[in-house]
């Protein structure tokens, strides 16, 4: 029995190769964490623990975010510590911008989710290796923060 392959059955295969291909993700670290549905506390901290082996490439660290509809504000203030395996502390300050001054949302949008992918610090060559620790909390005004679904951080190499 002969397989025949046609140029459309072809063409199919190379773009489902190509789709594969594009899908590939080159983090080192991706992690997210659920806020609660009843709103983000300020006193509340979402902690991600990123197993460190490469000390000679550089890397790209983002904060991820994702909110809904329900989201009442134009920014996001978040505190960042950071802590690395030997105990150093860096704390900063993020001022986030998740909608324009329209009230638009930026970033890509899934139903009525919108993610937002915000370059948190830029060709990072880790010290040494093992766990760094960072821990998230939000800044803002409000005791209780609605309408922030996820948090996630992301760790690339530069390319």
């Amino acid at each position: 029995m002969k397989i025949r392959i046609t140029e459309n059955k072809l063409f199919a295969i190379l773009c489902i190769l190509i789709a594969l291909a594009s899908c590939t993700d080159n983090s080192i670290y991706r992690k997210g964490k659920r806020i609660a549905p009843e709103g983000w506390n300020k006193d509340s901290t979402v902690q991600f623990v990123a197993p460190i082996v490469d000390t000679i490439n550089e890397f790209d660290i983002y904060i991820n975010i994702r909110n809904t509809n329900e989201y009442p504000l134009q920014n996001l203030f978040v505190f960042v510590q950071t802590t690395s395996p030997l105990g150093n502390s860096v704390v900063d300050t993020l001022n986030l911008l998740i909608a324009d001054d329209y009230g638009r949302w930026t970033g890509k949008s899934v139903s009525r989710i919108w993610e937002n992918d915000f370059l948190y610090r830029r060709n990072v060559k880790f010290a040494s290796r093992g766990n760094y620790t960072f821990t998230i909390q939000q800044g803002m005004r409000n005791d209780i923060l609605t309408g922030i679904s996820d948090v996630s951080i992301e760790i690339k190499p530069v390319e």
